[in-house]
């Protein structure tokens, strides 16, 4: 603010104040020498410079955002990718096991049936030789029995008796 203006100022403030409160005004005015004030020419070239500087800084920084945006990308993208092998080989794999677990399952079950098969001859072998025995001991008393009210009795004892 130059002198002048200072005056003009002082001027007004006594004429809307008291003389006292002017120079109390005036006072939270610190004086500042012509040259230190600032033109608009110089004021627009150091704004512009630091503009020019805070777009250069944007430009760059929305660069590097773009890079490191990409970068993320292709790094999410190959480990996508490397995910989707290894579920891939995880069924793979999943589906092989299954495989053994059914052949595995098939051959247990074939021999669970041909054991099954083996005791069951067995059985029926036993059964038989059982069955034979029951008919021998029916046919031995059944004929001891006609032997005993037929008399024949004695002598098939001695017989019997002399052969053992």
């Amino acid at each position: 603010m130059s002198e002048e203006d200072r005056s003009r100022l002082y001027a007004w403030f006594r004429e809307q104040l008291d003389e006292r409160r002017a120079e109390y005004m005036m006072s939270c005015l610190a004086p500042a020498p012509l040259s230190d004030l600032v033109t608009k020419e110089h004021l627009e070239r150091v704004l512009s410079a630091a503009f020019s500087e805070f777009a250069l800084n944007l430009s760059d920084q929305r660069d590097a955002d773009r890079k490191e945006v990409a970068d993320q990308r292709e790094a999410d993208r190959r480990q996508r990718e490397a995910d989707r092998k290894q579920v891939a080989d995880q069924r793979e794999a999943d589906r092989r096991q299954r495989e053994a677990d059914r052949k595995e399952v098939a051959d247990q079950r074939e021999a669970d049936r041909k054991q099954f098969a083996d005791e069951r001859e067995a059985d029926r072998q036993e059964a038989r030789k059982r069955h034979r025995w029951l008919v021998g001991i029916a046919v031995v008393l059944a004929l001891e029995i006609v032997a005993a009210e037929a008399g024949w009795l004695q002598p098939l004892t001695d017989l019997l008796a002399a052969a053992f």
